[in-house]
């Protein structure tokens, strides 16, 4: 009976101290200090940031469990002063409906931690160098990333995720004349990776000062999925392309890497190559579609090669594709150095059924 009791009293304990968390809200006016908020109130702080423009603010080290949600309209505009809105080490925290300014090197930037919901935020004019270290979303050592339906224009880079575990989930976002990646993800594991859903598209020459124009929309760098959950790298699309000679939509297997799946992606010269295995193991890519009409830059829709000098290139297979791919001297929808195991099965090249109209027919299938 003793036990008992104990074990009741304390589940009350928990559900009290659950719902005093819950109730830990607080709003933050234009002109109050959100680092001040961060440290003055306790973890699981629900911080409401309040319509209007909050300037030269930044977070450091959020404390475990805070949300920080905006009102209609919520701004913080680091006024080309402020490095980060967002850094250091972060715990189950979620960032949603903000929209962010001028930030110099990144908007958020978390050098550790676990659990990171960012959600129906508004990036762009933020990021310093060439995108390779800094952009938009910058996170290293963690475990469980959320990155969805959120908006990314004229930034150095979208977001990096790098050595870490999943889940890392990136789905429903669009991008606008991002620096050198839309997406890199850089020595990650696990479970639960997801690149889907996402509408990316270079036009005109709006760039952030500075940066570089795109090299790879989709960076898939020494990525090790599982066998029973590969990596998926899915449903994407991407149209225009910046002035590389080298860049791609979507580059798998950079480095090695081992079981990843990219399906259904939809690419309108989307760069010199569309989609690429690059090294590795156990890569399927099914059921895509690439387009590109004669250009500078256009070379090959879809390659097998071992060009990082992976340890292995082997266990790959390239189905039920199709492409309409121009190099400005003939049509090249495939291309192998022979050095790689790869399966070719079901691939209509070409396909002249195809056009730049591909664009529109997959809006539906993107959700956008």
């Amino acid at each position: 009976m003793a036990i008992r009791i104990v074990i009741i009293v304390f589940l009350f304990a928990i559900v009290a101290c659950s719902n005093s968390i819950n109730e830990n809200i607080v709003v933050l006016n234009v002109g109050d200090n959100f680092q001040e908020a961060n440290d003055q109130n306790p973890p699981f702080t629900t911080f409401i940031v309040a319509s209007g423009g909050h300037y030269l603010q930044s977070v450091r080290d959020p404390k475990v469990g805070n949300s920080w949600i905006g009102q209609d309209g919520a701004i913080m505009d680091g006024y080309d002063e402020t490095s980060e809105a967002f850094r250091g080490v972060a715990r189950y925290i979620t960032i949603e409906n903000i929209k962010f300014r001028n930030y110099v090197n990144n908007v958020i930037n978390f050098r550790s931690g676990r659990n990171i919901i960012i959600n129906n935020v508004h990036i762009r004019d933020s990021g310093s160098g060439d995108g390779n270290q800094n952009g938009a979303i910058r996170v290293a050592n963690v475990r469980g990333l959320t990155v969805t339906n959120s908006h990314f224009e004229r930034v150095t880079a979208g977001i990096l995720p790098t050595e870490s575990r999943g889940p890392i989930v990136i789905e429903k976002n669009t991008a606008l004349n991002i620096g050198r990646n839309f997406v890199q993800l850089d020595q990650i594991r696990g479970e639960g990776i997801r690149v889907r859903y996402n509408s990316m598209e270079r036009n005109g020459d709006d760039l952030r000062a500075g940066a570089s124009d795109v090299e790879d929309w989709i960076s898939v760098h020494m990525v090790y999925g599982l066998p029973l959950d590969p990596a998926q790298i899915s449903y994407n699309r991407a149209r225009g392309h910046g002035t590389s000679d080298s860049g791609a939509f979507i580059i798998l297997g950079d480095g090695g890497g081992r079981y990843i799946i990219a399906e259904g992606n939809v690419g309108v010269r989307p760069g010199q190559v569309g989609i690429g295995i690059a090294g590795g193991r156990n890569i399927r890519i099914n059921d895509n579609i690439m387009y590109s009409s004669n250009s500078e830059v256009s070379n090959v829709a879809f390659y097998s090669a071992n060009i990082t000098e992976a340890r292995e290139c082997r266990y790959h297979t390239i189905q039920n594709n199709r492409a309409n791919w121009e190099n400005g001297v003939q049509q090249n929808n495939f291309w192998s150095d022979n050095e790689c195991e790869v399966k070719e099965i079901g691939n209509i090249f070409p396909d002249f059924s195809i056009s730049d109209q591909i664009w529109y027919e997959s809006k539906s299938i993107t959700n956008f």
